[in-house]
């Protein structure tokens, strides 16, 4: 009796501990199942680009253009000089003053060649007389052999007399013609309408054959020699444009290549080119220093670039694109160069595409490094 009543007691021990354990285990908080990572990937965010790092591409002028420095030159000047010796009585003008073809800038004592003119015309009517006097003995010889008074002989002399007295009347008229050219040559005139550019002599100073009287420079037609690298040889072309910025003037000039000289200059291997100016200014002076580009090429209707959109990888070019707000990698053939031209993002430089860009594309136009392509992108509004 005593161990079945034990059995009893412990069954229902058993009983009530079973009941406690599934109470506290409907009690616990349940742990919750992990959420499914195909349905929680997060949304890639899109790169944006200003309005000034994107440009639209259409169709340019592009001109490829050398860089020219020259001085101004005066094709037309000329140094006046003395023809004749003596002392200069007087100069008309002085360094700056404009003077006319022909007008009189200075002379020279004529004293002593007006005296030698009327020595020359003193011997000149003595050649005159002697060459009447010759004629009127052979025509009376000419009568006195028809009568058969002198021989054959006299009268062959009084012929040959004659021609000699001719001869000297030639010379005698020869000496007068150049003596009074020479005391015309003591009045200098000017050769050509233009500028004194310096003065070589004063008033009173003696002169001979030759010496330097004074400079005239013609400035209505002034040039730039501008020397250009051997290398553009073969593309230099009469006619080609050029502008140049000449010192102390701050409008530019327009011009085009007039002349090529045909030898390089020693030392440098440049070649001289000659460029003639579309307009004059009585600014302009000989000497002065000019800068310029001299365009060499000239292209239009090409669509262009700026440099540094450009990526260089794996010995391939290419840039990025912008299409239906993705990134597009393109490959591109690059062309001619200007550096002068300006792209509509501001920067400075344009390259020609040959292939694989088209007018209407939509270029990132800066350098934002290697992207992925699909990656989306947009455009910020202004």
């Amino acid at each position: 009796m005593t161990r079945a009543r034990a059995l009893i007691l412990l069954i229902g021990v058993l009983a009530a501990a079973g009941v406690g354990i599934g109470w506290w285990k409907a009690q616990r908080p349940q742990p919750i199942p992990p959420a499914n990572k195909t349905t929680a990937t997060p949304a890639t965010r899109p790169l944006e680009f200003g309005p000034t790092e994107v440009i639209r591409l259409a169709p340019v002028t592009l001109a490829r253009a050398v860089p020219i420095t020259g001085t101004v030159i005066a094709p037309t000047q000329t140094i006046v000089k003395s023809r004749v010796s003596g002392d200069i009585r007087e100069i008309t003008v002085r360094e700056g003053m404009a003077v006319k073809a022909g007008e009189l800038v200075a002379t020279i004592d004529p004293t002593e060649l007006q005296l030698r003119v009327s020595e020359r015309e003193a011997a000149l009517r003595s050649a005159l007389a002697q060459l009447e006097q010759a004629q009127r003995t052979l025509t009376n010889n000419r009568a006195l052999l028809e009568k058969n008074f002198i021989s054959q002989n006299a009268f062959d002399n009084a012929r040959w007399g004659v021609d000699v007295a001719a001869a000297a009347r030639d010379s005698a008229e020869s000496l007068l013609a150049q003596a009074r050219k020479s005391l015309a040559d003591t009045r200098i005139l000017a050769p050509l309408s233009g500028l004194v550019a310096q003065r070589f002599v004063q008033p009173g100073e003696k002169v001979s054959p030759d010496n330097r009287i004074l400079s005239i420079i013609d400035l209505s037609g002034l040039e730039v020699e501008a020397p250009v690298p051997a290398g553009e040889a073969g593309n230099l072309k009469a006619g080609q444009p050029v502008t140049l910025r000449i010192e102390g003037i701050p409008e530019p000039f327009r011009g085009s290549v007039l002349r090529i000289n045909p030898a390089t200059q020693a030392g440098t291997r440049a070649i001289p080119v000659y460029l003639g100016l579309e307009r004059s200014d009585p600014r302009l002076r000989a000497g002065l220093f000019a800068q310029g580009s001299l365009v060499l090429e000239r292209r239009e209707g090409v669509v262009a670039i700026p440099p540094g959109a450009v990526r260089d990888s794996a010995g391939r070019q290419f840039v990025y694109l912008i299409e239906r707000e993705t990134i597009v990698e393109r490959e591109v053939k690059l062309g001619m160069v200007d550096d002068s031209a300006r792209a509509p993002s501001g920067s400075q430089g344009l390259v020609e595409v040959i292939s694989g860009l088209a007018a209407g594309d939509l270029l990132v136009a800066i350098n934002v490094g290697l992207l992925r392509p699909g990656t989306p992108a947009r455009v910020a509004q202004r």
